[in-house]
């Protein structure tokens, strides 16, 4: 089925094929698009190290392999999540611990996570910051330091949203894993990266990229392996269309920033209630809590509104089945979460329209 107003609309920044210079493009994997991505992505992000990858599930692939996630490690994470955040550490064999978001949130619920912390102990916690709705807590720092755990932060729905002044989230401990795909705030259609400070990590993480050989990627026939990997490499061409969304990407945020604004202030229905009410970033994907979904959702295919049903307990899983009366709160919202139409590709009198549509309900 054809929406008029589709779930999610990427900014377009590029219209016409013959703007890619086929004389730049790397014969290779990986060439001056990709190389020069990395080195921007690093400048916005204050990071030392950028590792481009084919996808943020890749990306997080390759931080579990760099930290040497096994069968003996033991991971927490929050119960709210895409499966993708997970995916590579079961894969790994490695224990996997869940815990609760807060009420009515989509933010992990730290005073539970500390509690988790104190009684596994684990090698590995993996924050997942789901559409800007990311937040540190001061125990958990200090908990961090007590008990030598690493960090991944899953970033790929919070990528420039910031933590502090000079600070981004994804950018804040050992790893942090990006998605530059389609429906991303900035994409390079499909594609992801990774973020470290640690000379050692991205060391390993261009390894991993490059099945294992720590060697540059024309030269890699000519060595062997180091590690474990496998070909996590980008393309140029998909590099070359992210170079030219990150370009624009203040523009992108201020409309990301202002869509999620207009929502906020002009939609009026009792029916339903917004999910993480605070704009201090950014929030690619506006969301509401819904008591039905199915009739929602019916009445938004009638009046041609495409809607998301967002991102599901990981406890409902079938690779990873657990008590969901244990997860109250990310449970409900796994149930009645939708995704308004957003994406840097609407204007305010697409949202406009949508809002009318909406305040019939």
């Amino acid at each position: 089925m054809s929406f008029k107003y589709k779930w999610f609309k990427p900014f377009e920044t590029v219209s016409k094929p013959q703007q890619i210079d086929p004389k730049l493009l790397s014969k290779k994997t990986m060439g001056k698009y990709s190389i020069d991505l990395e080195k921007k992505l690093k400048k916005i992000l204050k990071v030392k190290y950028v590792v481009l990858t084919n996808s943020g599930t890749s990306a997080l692939m390759m931080a579990n392999l760099a930290l040497g996630i096994n069968k003996n490690t033991k991971i927490i994470t929050t119960n709210l999540s895409w499966i993708a955040t997970i995916n590579p550490s079961i894969i790994l064999g490695s224990k996997i611990f869940l815990v609760d978001t807060e009420p009515y949130s989509q933010r992990v619920n730290f005073k539970t996570l500390n509690k988790m912390i104190k009684k596994v102990k684990p090698n590995i916690v993996i924050l997942s910051h789901l559409s800007g709705a990311a937040h540190i807590d001061r125990e958990f720092v200090s908990l961090k330091k007590k008990y030598a755990f690493k960090v991944i932060e899953d970033a790929a729905q919070s990528f420039l949203h910031k933590y502090k002044k000079n600070k981004f989230f994804g950018t804040l401990f050992e790893v942090g894993c990006f998605s530059l795909s389609i429906t991303k705030i900035v994409n390079m259609v499909y594609g992801g990266f990774c973020t470290t400070n640690s000379k050692t990590m991205a060391n390993k993480l261009v390894a991993i990229r490059n099945n294992g050989v720590n060697a540059l990627p024309e030269n890699s026939r000519d060595e062997l392996p180091s590690q474990r990997g496998l070909n996590f490499k980008p393309s140029d061409l998909h590099s070359f269309f992210g170079l030219k969304n990150l370009n624009k990407h203040k523009t992108i945020v201020k409309r990301v920033s202002d869509i999620s604004k207009y929502y906020f202030n002009n939609l009026r229905n009792s029916k339903f209630s917004f999910l993480d009410n605070y704009l201090n970033n950014p929030r690619i994907y506006p969301s509401i809590i819904v008591d039905n979904k199915k009739k929602f959702n019916n009445f938004c295919k009638n009046n041609n509104l495409e809607i998301h049903f967002g991102v599901r307990c990981l406890s409902e899983s079938r690779i990873l089945r657990k008590n969901s009366n244990l997860f109250p709160h990310s449970s409900l919202i796994s149930k009645r979460l939708v995704r308004l139409p957003c994406g840097p590709g609407y204007n305010l009198k697409n949202i406009k329209k949508i809002i009318q549509i909406l305040n019939k309900y």
